[in-house]
């Protein structure tokens, strides 16, 4: 985030803005700096829960492969069940 929009930000929450030692009014330098700290930390956070979601889709997948699968050897099941008891009644 740039230093205009902390800035905003800042000022919209209540911070005041300092006499720096330039004699200039603004942040000191520790706010950007404790605000790039919360967005790295955020930037991370984000990473790790998107990697966890990548694995739970992979996972999910793969359940969904083996319940087609599954789903498949059923019918085949179902099919043999049907032959047979039309041997039986047709026999």
């Amino acid at each position: 985030m740039d230093k205009e929009r902390i800035d905003k930000m800042a000022l919209s929450s209540g911070l005041e803005h300092k006499k720096l030692d330039d004699g200039s009014m603004g942040f000191r330098p520790y706010i950007y700096k404790f605000v790039e700290r919360i967005e790295s930390h955020l930037a991370h956070k984000y990473d790790e829960a998107r990697k966890k979601d990548q694995q739970d889709l992979i996972a999910l997948r793969q359940k969904v492969q083996n319940l087609a699968g599954e789903n498949i050897k059923l019918r085949a099941h179902i099919k043999n069940a049907r032959e047979c008891l039309d041997e039986v009644s047709n026999g």
